[in-house]
């Protein structure tokens, strides 16, 4: 059975007035990296991650315990949304995920499309399992997709950085860790 370990990345340094397409991490979000890649099962041969520095530092400090690549795959980019809105955030994303069309957000089913391409084709090159440091409003569709959570709900309980391992397979999705911030 393939399996893909999907990380939500760790806390960023969040920086008011710049994108956050641009933040990084904090020493102690690398630390929750440490943490987190510890805590990751054996067997793992490569990582994934998205663009953005957030996933790229996060996947870094995991790759670099793990002692496995890291390559950069912007399908696994999280929704592509203004960089700036007036309206509560988790408002907002949530209307998104729970089927509200947001003007200027990517569409769900262009994220899904992404999102699953870039899973499939990482899998068939797999040698073991992979993987893919992403975000959560992305992560969180593609997770729906494929099993029977509540989108909106299992988004909203993401903690900064968290793991889940995902069967292709037999679909079975196992929590892995938690780290200590919800939301983001």
């Amino acid at each position: 059975m393939s399996g893909i370990i999907l990380v939500r990345h760790a806390m960023p340094d969040v920086q008011q007035g710049i994108s956050s397409m641009l933040w990084g991490l904090s020493d102690a979000s690398r630390e929750d990296c440490v943490l987190l890649a510890h805590a990751l099962p054996a067997g793992i041969r490569a990582a994934w991650s998205s663009g953005e520095r957030k996933a790229r530092e996060t996947a870094d400090v995991i790759g670099l315990r793990l002692g496995i690549p890291v390559h950069i795959d912007e399908r696994f980019g999280e929704v592509d949304r203004p960089g700036v809105w007036d309206r509560d955030y988790r408002e907002v994303a949530g209307a998104y995920l729970g089927g509200h069309i947001e003007p200027g957000w990517e569409p769900r089913e262009r994220v899904l499309e992404r999102f699953s391409a870039a899973v499939t084709e990482r899998i068939s090159e797999a040698e073991g399992e992979i993987l893919v440091v992403n975000h959560g409003l992305a992560m969180s569709l593609w997770v729906a997709s494929h099993t029977t959570i509540d989108l909106v709900s299992w988004w909203r309980e993401l903690t900064l950085p968290d793991a889940w391992r995902f069967e292709v397979g037999s679909r079975a999705l196992e929590h892995l860790w938690m780290g200590g911030v919800r939301g983001d």
